[in-house]
């Protein structure tokens, strides 16, 4: 019991639950499963009175087993009615709740937990959790019945109560014991599938690279070892399932047969009616079917458990790194920047070390430097991604840890050299920003890309594909240049978003740069020598430090750095 109290409590802080459609699922369930009781008593009394001649009180009792049927099929109908509301509200609510999670962490998160796990997480786990509920008040209400049925007997034959009592304390006991060892194999077996699916879906990213090194038959091994250890753990699990399912329901049987004998020894002494043996056998009956459905109940809320751990190491991720925002709501932001004596430490690495610099509004930036000097980690500091270990970051003289979550979101965005683009239309990917159709277009024109749009059969309500692999790398480009622009932020941060466009799209970048500049600060991470000669202001990183700062001209001719990066 306490095992299974840990797993509700575990699934009640998926925080996923309307109080309302629980209590309408836990007393259909239980109404369900206690006008079940009545049908041994009436049927034992319709028995009795029809062998005794007492045909008018034996058919008044088949009227009220009449109605009871009535009355268990009506509430059976409520508990499906319940059931289908809550899995429908839980569902729901658990996908809203996943991404919202997911959407918050940093990127350290996809390191701790697969992309593979989260997507066998929120396409198989939540499904199966969403039903958790209704199997869970099933287990409950299948037990009280349980109980009832036993004190029923107990109250009509004392050693016969004792004796299915016993043997069914027993069996739940055995049961449990079976369901641990499932337990542990089915989340052995989860988190193989977890590497094949992972397998799969490199295979999947990587075709062009196993086509031309002809890789396919070592990643076969590579795969056969997973699918060998899988079915290891399924068997092991099996074993245990067939002990559940065949081997336990003996003890019931062995109950069945020695109550069995017992009434009919009653009957054949004059101790006990026909009725009686109804009644035994009705309720017998009835205790085995709820040992069933019992089992059914406790096996799938089992298998729930190993799925609800998942999702519970997804909602309750340890966010380390990710900082708690402030209460400043003052949006009136001008997007003046400074570093203040930054120092940075990643796994026991410095990264970042006592860096200052001020950066004004309406101006264009450059941050330079070999790879792994810590030009990416200036941007990461800035989306507050990680804490800092000295130092502090502001923007227009107020701490960036000060600022509220919205005021902060909508103030500073980035661009990456390799944007997301969703498997929708492009006007629902910028309306994920923004969904004002004229603004949309107005970003569109600003960067460059609305004739394109327009060339296109379907202009802006075209469907792209996932990641936009059916238009160009620079027109994909401008279109996320597009959705940052909507996003109304003053602070544009740009990660290398040239180095893979074609020459002719990154002239049309670098004037869109230099235009944003007139109502944003634009901060850019770049290698290209041409972005370098626009920026107003340039910033040189080497190991972390700031070694260099000026324009293209004074840095090319006074800070060696900068001349071994032009080289």
């Amino acid at each position: 019991m306490i095992r299974y109290y840990k797993i509700c409590k575990k699934y009640f802080k998926l925080n996923a639950n309307n109080k309302r459609l629980l209590l309408a699922l836990f007393f259909s369930a239980f109404l369900r499963s206690f006008t079940v009781l009545g049908f041994p008593i009436f049927t034992s009394k319709i028995v009795d009175f029809a062998t005794q001649g007492l045909y008018k009180e034996a058919f008044i009792n088949l009227l009220y087993l009449g109605i009871n049927y009535l009355i268990y099929n009506l509430v059976y109908h409520w508990n499906y009615i319940a059931y289908r509301d809550n899995t429908n509200y839980v569902y729901t609510k658990l996908q809203e709740n996943v991404v919202d999670k997911v959407a918050t962490y940093d990127e350290n998160f996809t390191k701790k937990l697969t992309k593979s796990y989260l997507v066998n997480t929120t396409s198989n786990d939540i499904w199966d959790v969403c039903m958790f509920a209704d199997r869970m008040m099933d287990a409950i209400t299948h037990f009280i019945s349980l109980l009832i049925a036993l004190g029923i007997l107990l109250f009509n034959n004392i050693y016969i109560g004792i004796i299915v009592l016993v043997f069914n304390l027993l069996y739940l006991y055995l049961l449990s014991e079976c369901q641990k060892k499932k337990d542990y194999y089915l989340m052995g077996q989860r988190k193989q599938q977890d590497k094949i699916v992972e397998m799969f879906a490199q295979t999947l990213d990587g075709t062009k690279e196993i086509k031309s090194f002809d890789m396919h038959s070592k990643l076969n091994e590579y795969l056969e070892i997973n699918k060998k250890a899988w079915t290891k753990q399924y068997f092991l699990k099996r074993i245990y399932w067939d002990r559940s399912k065949v081997v336990l329901p003996i003890l019931i049987m062995v109950a069945k047969v020695i109550a069995y004998i017992i009434v009919i020894l009653g009957i054949a002494k004059g101790n006990m009616s026909v009725g009686m043996l109804v009644l035994v056998i009705g309720y017998i009956d009835r205790i085995e079917n709820e040992n069933t459905s019992f089992f059914e109940r406790i096996n799938k809320i089992c298998n729930s458990s190993v799925r609800i751990d998942r999702l519970y190491n997804v909602m309750y991720y340890d966010n380390k790194n990710m900082l708690e925002f402030g209460k400043n709501i003052t949006d009136d932001i001008f997007g003046n920047v400074s570093f203040d004596n930054v120092s940075f430490t990643y796994e026991n690495n410095l990264i970042l070390d006592n860096v200052s610099f001020d950066i004004e509004s309406n101006s264009l930036t450059a941050i330079v430097g070999k790879s792994g000097s810590g030009k990416s980690t200036i941007f990461r500091l800035l989306l507050r991604l990680y804490k800092l270990d000295k130092g502090n970051i502001y923007i227009d003289g107020t701490s960036i840890y000060d600022y509220s979550k919205d005021v902060y979101s909508s103030n500073v965005s980035i661009s990456t050299q390799k944007p997301f683009i969703f498997n929708m239309s492009i006007r629902e990917n910028l309306s994920l920003v923004d969904s004002n159709k004229e603004k949309q277009i107005e970003a569109c024109k600003r960067v460059g890309i609305h004739d394109f749009i327009m060339s296109l059969p379907n202009g802006y309500n075209t469907i792209l594909k996932e990641d936009a692999t059916d238009i160009s790398g620079g027109q994909k480009q401008l279109i996320a240049l597009a959705r940052t622009l909507l996003s109304k932020s003053e602070i544009l941060l740009f990660d290398e978003v040239t180095a893979s466009l074609d020459p002719n799209t990154a002239k049309q970048v670098v004037k869109v740069l230099k235009d944003l500049k007139k109502d944003h600060t634009v901060i850019m991470i770049t290698h290209k020598p041409q972005l370098m000669k626009i920026a107003d202001e340039i910033l040189v990183i080497d190991h972390g430090k700031l070694v260099g700062k000026g324009k293209h001209k004074e840095l090319i001719e006074n800070n060696k750095y900068y001349q071994i990066l032009q080289k």
